[in-house]
């Protein structure tokens, strides 16, 4: 009897570990809170690589162990485990993640969590990039990071941007930060598509940015396109269309001022009796169109992402445009559990027709041409030409200038990389990837020699230029993770070769006709192509410890050497180290119930930058004259190294109130020295400048970011970003032979910028204007040499006058959500911040035949007459001198973004058999709060982030654009 009750109780216990053992096919779906399906969402069996990702409607099927525990997870909610216990279904809910501690941060060559940061790293997700009418995604970054600096050098569609992370740190060399676009390197990312955006994260401090060594001498963005998922194949389109308009047009002399003002100046002919508003001419409604598709999957062991797109934007001053097609590839496959092949890619074929802008109406400029043409003249003459300015040598009307000639551009680019990576054990791999970035540019203009009055001076012109540059990179990297007890700890090591090619082409013909309009051969300019080249060697090592998530380090190293430097000085060494405490995961911290997580964090590093003297610029360089003898142009420079910045920073991270209010505070010290600067050269040398390292540069400043959760409630939630920072940045040596650098020229005018020691790059140096001599008119400048001299151009009474630089920079976000609904309002401004107004030189400078600002209404005409305008004074630029008159405060708050949109909810989707359907409205520059006085406070005709910057010349302006769109899944 004992035998057979023993042998009843084994088969029982035989029966049910095979049924807990047998596998079983289990079903379910994925929700959130709201009961809405998660599609992408990921199911995977514990301890195994069995999963599976949810279809669009949220469900999912795998097979598992009866006993087995599954783990459902998704970016932005909370990963929660479910014991199958023998069921065949399984339905979960996954609630919002609002610790976002576990965030998962992507980081120079790996990724770690946001909890675990000891650098200062900020990163723009692609909600920011959403339904924005934006050519370049770079553009979203502006105000959403704090320490982040986005300047547009202009409105024209299709134009750059500035970024400058924590100020700038060279005077000649570049000063714009490293993109790496999936592991593939850039020094532009405005080619990509926003659409194909997942993340982007920028590395601020050196520490963050010494594991690119030279690269990442002025910070790093690292930018990760989307990817596929496991499951059914997903498909997605997005489209906006919308139209755009300048937010404000400037008051001009209309016909009879003007004719008053040319009889002051002792003109007699005013060009005719029309009366036409050139603005009204020239600036119209602009449009953009965007389109974009994209399939997304996986199949076992890979997956896949494929977009295609298709930008249009016309620009507000006609006939500029930008037309974009775009197409995005990213996926991965494992070949073996071993082994994992990856690759991706990136191709944006681009062409559009451009308008001048930054200069006046006698140099081309459509923009103050707009302004100052006269009234009193049509568009066209009687034979069809366009009019030309009366009194003025032959200038042409803005319309002229943007119709006159066909002024083409066309750009192909290709960034392709392709990886493999060797999984050695579960903690030891190898991944090598070799990528290319290739470039290909070509520019065509062409003018007859009848619309246009340089056409018919020259007879008919035709330019072309050509620009083929292509960069190849090979990475590899040794990566080893290591978890033990409470200990982890994470060692990288890495050798990269880098190559790039770059050359240049250009053509020019001109005289097709003769004097009497028959055709001729033409004469041409003979030009030698041009090429350059430059190569990278470098070694990296990274190595990282955590314990207890308490107490954390980290600490980069990389070697460059770069082919720009002579041999002796040709390796560039680069170290940080960084360290953070989890004050809050200490004991005496535990019972608080107001902090979630403080964390203090600290960081120093080195970066180098080897960029803006050429790349032979150490070397003996001849040029070739046309009798072919070869002249020394340039000495060799064996000396010659690198730029090196040192940036120490400290930082603060807590959130508080059950991970309601998240705050993070930074303050760093930016020290550049052996600044890279081209020198003037004795003239007794013979020889212009050279590139020399000269000098020394400072940075320091504050960042703020503060996150709040105003409501959270199951239909009404609201949101706050607010970001805040000060930079300041200072010259702090310019070397023993050197005094001062001039930049920023201005046409028959004295140059806008000095840059001398103990001030900021961007320092306004002229004359200080004092006001109206109210005897004779004459403008009246300060006498700062003392010799007397105040109504006339006196070099010695030229000072500092203003500065670009802000005072400080911020952004703040509100996003509103009422049940399907969705309204996000984004502000940015810049504070304290200044612009050389040159446009104002013609504008109000009355000089010449040029329209004028209705501001000259006020010009002193009598004695005894208290004004702050001067006489008009024809052929003199006495009265309109570089001075503190044009310099303006061009400080601005901005409604950048505002976006209403509405998701249809779960039971539309499902009828329709769609994963989404949202339908938004969006604004963008809808207002704009300031006191500059001209088309636009953010404009640059210069570099925003470099020596030349803060001057506006006619400028093509940014523009406010309302558009309409919507997002569908499949």
């Amino acid at each position: 009897m004992t035998k057979k009750f023993t042998l009843f109780i084994v088969l029982i216990f035989c029966s049910i570990g095979y049924t807990l053992a047998q596998e079983i096919t289990i079903t379910g779906q994925v929700k959130d809170q709201k009961g809405l399906p998660i599609p992408g969402a990921s199911v995977k069996v514990k301890g195994t690589q069995n999963g599976a990702s949810t279809e669009n409607n949220g469900t999912y099927q795998l097979k598992a162990q009866a006993n087995a525990v599954l783990i459902f997870s998704f970016i932005g909610f909370k990963t929660i485990e479910e014991n199958v216990n023998s069921r065949t279904s399984a339905n979960v809910i996954l609630s919002e993640d609002n610790n976002q501690l576990n965030e998962v941060i992507v980081i120079g060559y790996g990724t770690t969590t946001k909890k675990d940061l000891t650098t200062s790293v900020v990163s723009v997700s692609s909600k920011d990039l959403e339904n924005q009418p934006i050519t370049n995604p770079l553009q979203a970054i502006q105000g959403r990071a704090a320490g982040v600096q986005v300047s547009s050098q202009s409105g024209k569609p299709g134009a750059g941007i500035s970024i400058s992370i924590r100020g700038n740190t060279s005077i000649t060399a570049s000063n714009s930060p490293l993109y790496v676009i999936d592991g593939v390197t850039s020094r532009d990312a405005s080619f990509l598509n926003a659409n194909d955006i997942e993340t982007m994260t920028i590395l601020k401090d050196a520490s963050a940015a010494a594991i690119y060594g030279s690269s990442g001498a002025n910070g790093v963005v690292l930018i990760t396109t989307k990817k596929g998922s496991a499951g059914k194949l997903q498909v997605a389109f997005n489209a906006f269309s919308g139209f755009s308009n300048f937010w404000q047009k400037q008051d001009v002399l209309s016909r009879d001022q003007y004719v008053t003002l040319m009889t002051e100046l002792g003109y007699t002919s005013f060009g005719g009796n029309n009366q036409t508003d050139w603005q009204d001419e020239t600036f119209r409604t602009g449009t953009q169109n965007q389109y974009q598709v994209s399939l997304s999957g996986g199949v076992k062991g890979g997956q896949y992402y494929f977009s295609t797109g298709y930008q249009q934007d016309k620009g507000v001053v006609a006939p500029a445009k930008l037309d974009r097609i775009t197409a995005n590839f990213n996926g991965s496959q494992n070949i073996t559990p071993w082994l994992k092949l990856t690759g991706n890619a990136v191709l944006t074929s681009s062409n559009s027709i451009d308008v001048g802008d930054n200069s006046s109406v006698s140099r081309g400029g459509v923009i103050l041409g707009a302004l100052t043409t006269p009234p009193t003249i049509g568009i066209f003459e009687p034979n069809g030409q366009y009019t030309t300015i009366p009194n003025a040598g032959g200038w042409d009307n803005p319309l002229a200038l943007a119709f006159g000639s066909n002024n083409r551009n066309r750009n192909f680019r290709f960034i392709g990389a392709f990886g493999a990576q060797v999984n050695f054990t579960k903690d030891l791999y190898f991944k090598s990837t070799i990528s290319t970035n290739s470039n290909q540019n070509f520019y065509r203009y062409y003018t007859d020699n009848f619309l246009t009055t340089y056409g018919r001076q020259e007879r008919g012109v035709y330019r072309d230029n050509s620009v083929n540059e292509s960069v190849w990179l090979n990475e590899n990297i040794l990566n080893y993770t290591k978890n033990f007890g409470k200990n982890l700890f994470t060692a990288t090591g890495g050798y990269t070769l880098q190559s790039s090619d770059w050359q240049y082409n250009n053509n020019e013909l001109t005289r097709f006709y003769d004097t009497s309009g028959n055709p001729i051969a033409p004469s041409v300019a003979l030009t030698i192509p041009q090429r350059a080249q430059w190569s990278k060697q470098s070694y990296l090592a990274r190595i990282s410890y955590s314990y207890d998530n308490k107490y954390l380090f980290s600490s980069n190293f990389r070697a460059d050497g770069s082919s720009r430097f002579a041999k002796e000085n040709r390796f560039g060494y680069f170290p940080s180290v960084s360290a953070g405490w989890r004050i809050s995961a200490e004991n005496f911290m535990k019972d608080s119930e107001s902090i979630n997580d403080l964390k203090i964090r600290g960081s120093w590093g080195k970066v180098g930058n080897d960029e803006g003297i050429g790349d032979y610029a150490y070397m003996k360089l001849y040029s070739v004259n046309a009798q072919g003898e070869y002249n020394l142009q340039n000495p060799a420079n064996n000396a010659l190294s690198w730029e090196k910045t040192t940036q120490t920073n400290i930082g603060l991270d807590l959130t508080m109130f059950n991970n309601r209010v998240t705050f993070t505070a930074d303050a760093y010290l930016k020290k550049t020295n052996d600044l890279l600067i081209n020198v003037q050269l004795p003239p007794s040398s013979g020889f212009g400048s050279q590139a020399y390292n000269v000098g020394a540069m400072e940075n320091k400043g504050l960042e703020f970011v503060l996150s709040t959760k105003n409501f959270d409630r199951e239909k009404f939630q609201w949101n706050t970003d607010l970001n805040f920072s000060i930079n300041r940045n200072k010259v702090t040596d310019l070397g023993t032979t050197t005094q001062s650098l001039n930049f920023a020229g201005i046409y028959e005018r004295d140059d806008a910028v000095r840059v001398v020691k103990d001030r900021p790059l961007g320092s306004f140096y002229g004359y200080v204007f004092t006001g109206v001599n109210p005897t004779n008119g004459a403008a009246q400048y300060a006498d700062i040499n003392g010799n007397g001299v105040t109504g006339s151009a006196d070099p010695g009474d030229r000072t500092f006058i203003g500065s670009a630089q802000p005072k400080f920079i911020y952004g703040i976000t509100n996003n509103f959500t009422y049940k399907n609904w969705n309204l996000n309002i984004f502000f940015q401004g810049v504070q304290g911040s200044q612009l050389f107004n040159a446009s104002r030189i013609d504008l109000e400078g009355m000089f010449d035949a040029k329209n004028q600002s209705a501001a000259v209404l006020d010009r002193w005409t009598s004695p005894g007459q208290i004004t702050n305008v001067p006489k008009a004074l024809r052929a003199s630029s006495e009265n309109s001198l570089t001075s503190s008159r044009f310099v303006e405060n061009a400080s601005y708050l901005r409604l950048k973004t505002a976006t209403l949109a509405y998701s249809f909810g779960t039971a539309t989707l499902e009828k329709l058999k769609m994963s989404k359907i949202t339908l938004f409205a969006s604004g963008y520059n809808l207002l704009t709060f300031t006191k500059y006085s001209g088309l636009d406070p953010e404009v640059n005709v210069n570099s925003a982030n470099g020596p030349s910057m803060g001057v506006d010349y006619g400028t093509y302006p940014q523009s406010r654009s309302i558009l309409f769109g919507v997002n569908v899944g499949f």
